[in-house]
């Protein structure tokens, strides 16, 4: 049960900013997925990539945040989908 506190900060948290939370936590567990699927550590991502490892360690941390095209990009190297549209249901959903 969460505690009055929580609930009194969760009930002052703006709607969009809950959304935001539960979206980029969606978004960075894809990520994850996908890496582990295709045995990808961040240095390997960052390196397929042209980054910094620590550019992909904020990514993922929520500190940067990620554009769609960022997101597209990751998806190629990934081989998924990361965000879930209504055009991408024919595609592909796993890693290569």
């Amino acid at each position: 049960m969460r505690s009055k506190i929580a609930k009194k900060i969760l009930s002052d948290t703006p709607a969009e900013i809950r959304i935001f939370v539960r979206q980029y936590t969606d978004i960075v567990l894809r990520i994850h997925e996908l890496m582990q699927l295709n045995g990808f550590t961040q240095k390997v991502l960052a390196d397929r990539m042209n980054k910094k490892p620590s550019e992909i360690n904020k990514w993922l941390k929520g500190i940067h945040n990620l554009t769609l095209k960022t997101i597209a990009k990751l998806e190629a190297e990934l081989g998924g989908s990361i965000i879930y549209t209504a055009s991408s249901k024919g595609r592909k959903q796993s890693a290569r």
